[in-house]
């Protein structure tokens, strides 16, 4: 049978909660929370203690299955297009999908990414690139182009050489 309930504890390393029920005031015994994939590839989120979930039960209300949360008129979504897969965090972190737009929008305070990136398009960027390796382009790196400028030098007035730039890259 299918019963709406909050949930009152969690379990995170067995991805299990507890539920309470409010038409016969009473609390579930530790159920499993569905998850999208458990085998080979992994997916886990946690409802939240007092979310509301749906659950699918035996008849007697002792075994059974959290399928998810559930909005209310006190918790809404906060994205209300169809065109839109979102994932917003309590913090203010953000992941949006917008399929009218076609684009993916990512706000978090750090992003680290392990493995190469391949970027095809304009790369615009508003608050500067700081790189611990190296940098190159189809002509040469900035390590090669220092070693040309920083030690190089020019013809003076009277046919000697000048010195070195005084700034170094």
């Amino acid at each position: 049978m299918l019963r709406f309930g909050i949930v009152s504890q969690i379990n995170p390393v067995l991805a299990q909660a507890r539920v309470s029920f409010e038409d016969d005031e009473s609390t579930s015994f530790w159920l499993p929370v569905l998850q999208t994939k458990t085998l080979k590839d992994k997916f886990y989120s946690m409802p939240d203690i007092g979310e509301q979930v749906a659950c699918l039960m035996d008849e007697n209300s002792e075994d059974g299955v959290i399928l998810g949360a559930i909005y209310s008129t006190e918790d809404v979504p906060v994205v209300t297009s169809e065109k839109q897969l979102s994932l917003n965090l309590e913090n203010n972190s953000l992941i949006n999908i917008d399929k009218e737009t076609n684009s993916l929008n990512i706000t978090f305070e750090n992003i680290n990414l392990n493995g190469n990136i391949n970027h095809t398009g304009k790369l615009i960027n508003t608050d500067g690139i700081k790189s611990n390796a190296d940098i190159t382009d189809k002509t040469s790196s900035m390590r090669a182009m220092r070693e040309i400028y920083n030690p190089h030098t020019h013809t003076g007035n009277q046919g000697s050489p000048t010195s070195a730039p005084n700034k170094t890259m």
